[in-house]
């Protein structure tokens, strides 16, 4: 990495043959430029989950899923999304790695701050990685090939740097300067990026309305044109009409009703409830009726589901149920806490939403456990999960979630404030 021999007069070094000086460094620099396009691949998954119901293309299952990694609350840091900050990252590394070629610097000078660099990234990796295995219990493939990559930068850094650290530290005028003004160069773009294109990323694609356009959209703000038949979307109000009482929150007599086809093991599904409930407390509960609606994502009570998939979707969508046959407001403390095992283990979950833990839950929400078990071993509110599953499947539902508003399935922004706009500007059409 290095040639000439050195010879030190009154303390300071100098070369016999010429400057001691390193060079470009091409495994750290083919390694940044492969670390800064999986990082931007990132920045653009991190942007469809919290834009889009869509499944991300890199989820497999519950335990390889990008959604719940990068889509989730570890997926930022001070607002700034993760693949951002490794875009900036890797930004620093391939600086490092060209920067030789336009300074004089004795390698070790260079890698001492290469080595620097690469252990930093290499201590944030493996505590990103801690994050995903015990925290969120699920692997992003992507962000997995973020931390290999910057482990085995640290690796080779770390092994270049021992062969070198005996060699004297010397840098010619202004190399520190440089090197300085080549790392901002590189790595403040991507933080920039980061902060800014989440609340642009809504603007993509989109074109200028003609007149016609923008007056249709106000009646019928980001929804299909073609409206579903009406009797799809009628609520049920009562448990003793049809198969069961649709629970809803809101105004029986709003103007604006919303439908959620939801799973209660989908991460998206999650996501599109939170923002609902955010929009819908902005616009009023006065204004819109809130109605949801089961699709679980499991053949034990889904036909139209190839395998089990989310395997406790179905005793989740009925327990659900009994427990607001008791209490209405007891469904949607029942709903939340099913939600809240999306974040756990596969063998917590089980253990939690067994017939032993739905039991528990009834216990801790003041039902009555033993009506509870009988509705529950009974499958009493089966009739009606697969009555909304029918219906979905109507829809043209082929993935959760399914929001349809005033009749229209929605198709806006998937955020809280997509759906407030879309609220709010159905409730004062005319």
């Amino acid at each position: 990495m290095f040639s000439g021999r050195l010879i030190f007069r009154d303390g300071h070094a100098s070369s016999a043959a010429e400057t001691v000086k390193a060079k470009l460094n091409p495994v750290s620099l083919i390694l940044g430029v492969a670390g800064f396009g999986v990082s931007l691949y990132a920045l653009i998954l991190h942007l469809q989950a919290k834009t889009s119901p869509a499944a991300l293309s890199c989820d497999i299952n519950e335990e390889i899923s990008c959604t719940k990694v990068i889509g989730g609350e570890y997926g930022e840091f001070f607002g700034l999304p993760l693949g951002a900050l490794g875009m900036s990252y890797f930004g620093i590394v391939i600086a490092l790695a060209f920067l030789p070629a336009f300074i004089e610097a004795s390698v070790s000078w260079i890698a001492r701050r290469q080595l620097i660099v690469a252990t930093l990234g290499a201590v944030v990796s493996l505590y990103l990685a801690y994050i995903s295995y015990f925290k969120i219990h699920a692997v992003c493939i992507v962000c997995a090939s973020v931390h290999a990559i910057t482990i085995i930068n640290f690796v080779w850094v770390l092994i270049s740097f021992v062969k070198v650290r005996n060699v004297p530290q010397t840098s010619g005028e202004g190399s520190f300067i440089k090197l300085a003004a080549a790392v901002l160069a590189l790595a403040v773009p991507p933080l920039i990026v980061g902060l800014i294109l989440p609340s642009l990323s809504s603007t993509f694609g989109s074109k200028k309305e003609t007149p016609s356009e923008a007056t249709s959209a106000k009646k019928v703000p980001d929804t299909a044109s073609t409206p579903f038949p009406a009797e799809w979307t009628q609520v049920a109000k009562s448990n003793y009409v049809g198969k069961g009482e649709d629970y809803r929150i809101g105004n029986d007599q709003a103007k604006v009703v919303v439908h959620m086809f939801s799973d209660l093991q989908c991460p998206h599904c999650k996501f599109a409830n939170e923002y609902i409930m955010a929009a819908l407390n902005a616009v009023g509960t006065d204004r819109i009726l809130f109605v949801y609606r089961n699709y679980p994502l499991s053949n034990k009570c889904n036909p139209h589901v190839g395998g089990e998939g989310h395997s406790l979707a179905c005793d989740m969508a009925m327990a659900a149920r009994c427990a607001g046959s008791q209490k209405k407001e007891a469904f949607w403390e029942f709903k939340t806490w099913a939600f809240s095992g999306i974040d756990m283990n596969p063998a917590d979950a089980e253990r939690e939403f067994s017939p032993a833990g739905f039991a528990a839950q009834a216990k801790k929400q003041g039902l009555d456990v033993a009506r509870f078990e009988s509705c529950l071993k009974d499958k009493v509110e089966l009739a009606k999960v697969q009555d909304d599953i029918e219906l979905g499947k109507k829809m043209g539902l082929t993935g959760t979630p399914l929001i349809v508003v005033n009749g229209r399935k929605y198709s806006g922004e998937f955020n809280a404030q997509g759906f407030t706009r879309a609220f709010r500007e159905a409730a004062e059409a005319k």
